[in-house]
């Protein structure tokens, strides 16, 4: 749970929000102008990110279509366009105050647009980031089709229009013709009763509809939801997304994987975990949630051994039933809220239909996930700082109160600090815990997380995502306590 910042002083407070819409270049838009933007890679200190650059709706759909931007990005590089600059990094900040960054898709998309924030909120709450994303970005544009049966529906002239009607679709805009829609979403899978095309995209229906002008009207409908597979290995990758880290659902799919694992934070500065199981699999976790489950190699893991059939890729259909959608090598299964994305053999024979089922991954419907997530380090530590803010009843909370040598103190009701190697047992035994690598009678030098913050003659503070790290040496040589807290104690 992440810990309260203060302003750093740096800058006012920024009210606008900054949606990406394109990973690279990075291209979105800012929500409360609705203007586009694009970023350009900018020096700053001993490192580099973007300022971003007000576009005009032309360019903004030309960029979205592929077209490029031409020697736009150059010029803002060279100060030709300073009057356009809506953000500058520098400081405390490398990105905007309020940034949404686009997720990455599990298959590659055949176009960039908008429309993938409409499709990723399809189903969600209504308090989601992804659904109150996608209402801002319409901008009130929005309706729903006869008897609020189907998603939204997004009109591309007139009245009540879309408010960047050629961003939703890169390529496709007011007036493109049946033509153009099929070069870029591929063949429909049926004819609408209005006579309109339905597409499938991601295994989504969108539904094209067309007057004496061309493409005027865009809508979204959500398939049928499919149950989870029959009672097995897949179902319980399946059923452990969404649930509490700790809890019965990620209990059944650790022995599933074996048990053992690692539990590795990526920096600092970043509060998702990768959970690597010493059979293969790894588990990536936020905010105490399983976000998603990979098994490089089903087939060789004996603890997996039914995962998948060991056979071809018609035998996972017949398990798993057709997929939602396939581009390559790979099939996307959707169940409700979870994907299963399944990769099949090498590179040179992926495609076929023969190929031997490779990795597979299991991840919540809308969450960005890495395959590459950076192992910085592991250790304890992981599991204090995401137990800070969490009430004692929750299943990270008794996980951590039965380790030896760990004391937890609650203020009303919420964890506010995990303190080991005080006098009384496993001192030694929660150190060298604490971070993989580290003595059990660590020196002040052996706490390997690099810079710290704040420094006493006994004391060593530094700050992470979710709260501080405190090192108490009492003679200021060798490691007496650490503290993982909420807020940061004094330093002596």
């Amino acid at each position: 749970m992440a810990k309260r910042r203060k302003n750093d002083g740096h800058r006012e407070p920024d009210d606008r929000c900054f949606v990406q819409v394109v990973r690279q270049p990075s291209i979105g838009v800012e929500l409360s102008t609705g203007r586009a933007w694009v970023g350009v890679d900018q020096q700053v200190g001993h490192g580099s990110a973007d300022a971003l650059f007000a576009l005009t709706d032309e360019q903004y759909a030309a960029a979205l279509a592929g077209e490029g931007l031409g020697s736009f990005p150059g010029d803002c590089w060279w100060g030709r366009h300073d009057d356009l600059r809506l953000f500058h990094p520098g400081g405390a900040s490398w990105r905007p105050e309020r940034w949404v960054p686009v997720r990455a898709r599990m298959l590659p998309a055949r176009f960039e647009g908008e429309l993938w924030w409409h499709l990723d909120a399809l189903g969600a709450p209504a308090d989601d980031r992804r659904a109150v994303t996608a209402r801002a970005m319409a901008a009130g544009a929005v309706t729903t089709g006869p008897n609020g049966t189907t998603g939204p529906v997004f009109r591309l002239t007139g009245e009540g229009a879309y408010p960047r009607p050629a961003a939703l679709i890169g390529g496709l805009g007011p007036g493109s013709d049946r033509a153009r829609a099929r070069a870029v979403l591929g063949e429909p899978v049926e004819r609408s009763a209005e006579g309109g095309d339905v597409h499938a995209v991601e295994g989504y229906p969108v539904r094209l509809g067309y007057d004496d002008d061309g493409l005027a009207v865009i809508a979204l409908e959500s398939p049928a939801s499919r149950p989870l597979p029959p009672k097995g290995p897949v179902r319980t990758l399946l059923a452990a997304l969404g649930e509490p880290e700790g809890g019965a659902a990620f209990g059944e799919l650790a022995r599933l994987a074996g048990g053992a694992h690692r539990r590795w934070a990526a920096s600092s500065g970043i509060s998702r975990r990768l959970l690597a199981f010493d059979t293969g699999p790894e588990v990536q976790v936020e905010d105490g949630r399983v976000l998603s489950v990979r098994v490089p190699s089903p087939a060789s893991l004996p603890g997996l051994p039914d995962l998948l059939p060991t056979g071809t890729r018609e035998d996972v259909h017949r398990l798993l039933g057709a997929p939602s959608a396939s581009y390559g090598g790979s099939d996307l299964h959707r169940y409700g809220d979870r994907d299963l994305l399944v990769r099949y053999g090498s590179e040179f024979d992926s495609a076929r239909p023969g190929a031997v089922p490779g990795a597979v991954t299991a991840v919540l419907r809308g969450v960005s996930v890495s395959h590459d997530l950076y192992r910085w380090r592991s250790g304890e530590f992981t599991l204090f700082l995401d137990v800070l803010g969490r009430p004692g009843s929750d299943p990270l909370v008794e996980r951590v109160r039965a380790l030896p040598g760990v004391r937890l103190a609650l203020r009303r009701g919420l964890v506010a600090e995990v303190v080991v190697g005080e006098r009384g047992g496993h001192r030694s035994e929660r150190l060298a815990a604490f971070v993989d690598g580290m003595p059990a009678a660590p020196a002040r030098e052996d706490v390997p997380f690099g810079r710290v913050d704040r420094r006493g003659e006994r004391d060593d503070l530094r700050e992470f995502a979710q709260g501080w790290v405190h090192v108490h040496c009492a003679d200021g040589r060798t490691v007496s306590t650490v503290t993982v807290s909420q807020e940061p104690p004094p330093v002596r």
